[in-house]
C-alpha cells in the first residue's frame, strides 16, 4: 500500500456503480477498489474488469480488495452453513448493531462466528474465481463491518485455516484533528457520522494490533467516515493538507475512501433490503464523489508522502 491511496468502495454493487468506477479507473484516478462478490451483477462486472485489464489501456492497475458483505445480497455459502445470517430467500438482512451485539453474547457468539467464517470463505472463493491468487489478498468490509469484533475474529480464523496470503486488512481509524481545526466546516458534518467516527476509532486499537500480526502492514488512517457519501471537492481540498500532515507525522499510510459509483433506483432489486442503504446508493452525494475523483484540479495526482 502506498503512502497515500485513493480508493473506491462498492465495485459490483450495481451496474451503474460499476460503470462509474470503471470510468474512474480508465482515467487513472484510483489506486485501489473494493469488490462485492455476492451481488447479482458481480459475474458480469468481474469479467468485464478482467478483460479490460488485459487490454493494457489503463494508466494504472488498481489493487483489488475483497469487500466482505453481510448486509445485503445473496449468501454464497450453502444455506445450511449460514442459516442464522439470511432470510428465507437466502438474502442477508443483518444490521451493524446486531453483529456488534453478537460479539458480546456468549450464547450467540460461537455459532454466528462459524457462519460468518463460512461466508467469508465463500466470498473469497468467488473473488479468486475471477481474479486469481497471484497477488496477496486484501480485505475490508461493506459498511465497515470488518471492524466488528466477531467479524474480524471470523476473518482472521478463516485466513489461518485457509492459508490465505494477505497483505492488507482495512483498519477504519479516522483522525479527528483535521476536522476539528477547520471551524468553517463544523456545521457541515452530520452528527450520526461523528458517532460512527468515534465508535470505529474506539474499536481500532485492538483490531490494529491483531491485524498487524497477520499482515505486517504499516499502521493506517482511513479518511472517509465523517464525510461518508459527501466527499465533495471543496471539503476534500480544504482538509487534504491537514490529513496528509497528520498521517506523515504519525507514520501512517492514508487511504482516502470515496463512493463514486451511483446506482439508479430501478437497479434496487430484492437483494437490496435496507431503505436507508438504497437511499445512500442512489444519492446525489455519490455523484459529487464521482466528480471529486474525476476532477484533476482538486487533489489529483496527489503528492507523494
Amino acid at each position: 500500500m502506498k503512502a497515500m491511496d485513493i480508493h473506491a468502495d462498492d465495485y459490483a454493487l450495481s451496474a451503474g456503480a460499476s460503470e462509474d468506477i470503471l470510468t474512474c479507473i480508465r482515467a487513472g484516478r484510483l489506486d485501489s477498489i473494493s469488490v462485492l462478490t455476492n451481488m447479482s451483477c458481480y459475474g458480469t462486472y468481474a469479467g468485464l474488469y478482467v478483460e479490460e485489464r488485459k487490454s493494457g489501456t489503463w494508466k494504472k492497475d488498481p489493487l483489488l480488495t475483497v469487500h466482505l458483505n453481510f448486509m445485503e445480497g445473496r449468501a454464497l455459502a450453502a444455506r445450511g452453513e449460514v442459516a442464522g445470517l439470511v432470510d428465507g430467500r437466502g438474502y442477508f438482512n443483518l444490521s451493524w448493531g446486531k453483529l456488534f451485539l453478537w460479539s458480546f453474547c456468549p450464547w450467540k457468539y460461537a455459532k454466528a462466528k462459524k457462519e460468518l467464517k463460512a461466508e467469508i470463505k465463500a466470498q473469497t472463493a468467488g473473488f479468486l474465481k475471477y481474479f486469481g491468487g497471484e497477488q496477496p489478498l486484501r480485505f475490508d468490509g461493506h459498511q465497515h463491518t470488518q471492524m466488528i469484533p466477531i467479524v474480524y475474529h471470523a476473518l482472521l480464523e478463516a485466513i489461518r485455516e485457509e492459508g490465505y496470503r494477505v497483505s492488507y486488512i482495512r483498519v477504519t481509524k479516522e483522525p479527528i484533528f483535521p476536522f476539528a481545526r477547520e471551524a468553517s466546516l463544523w456545521k457541515t458534518y452530520r452528527p450520526v457520522n461523528w458517532v460512527k467516527n468515534l465508535l470505529l476509532n474506539a474499536l481500532s486499537p485492538v483490531m490494529e494490533r491483531r491485524v498487524r500480526k497477520v499482515t505486517g502492514q504499516k499502521p493506517m488512517f482511513l479518511w472517509g467516515v465523517l464525510l461518508s457519501g459527501n466527499m465533495d471537492e471543496k471539503r476534500v481540498s480544504k482538509l487534504l493538507p491537514a490529513m496528509k500532515k497528520q498521517s506523515m507525522g504519525r507514520g501512517r499510510t492514508l487511504e482516502i475512501l470515496f463512493h463514486p459509483g451511483y446506482s439508479k433506483r430501478e437497479e434496487m432489486g430484492e437483494e437490496f433490503v435496507s431503505e436507508d442503504a438504497k437511499r445512500f446508493y442512489c444519492s446525489e452525494g455519490r455523484r459529487r464523489e464521482f466528480g471529486t475523483v474525476m476532477n484533476a484540479d482538486i487533489a489529483f495526482p496527489l503528492p507523494k508522502c
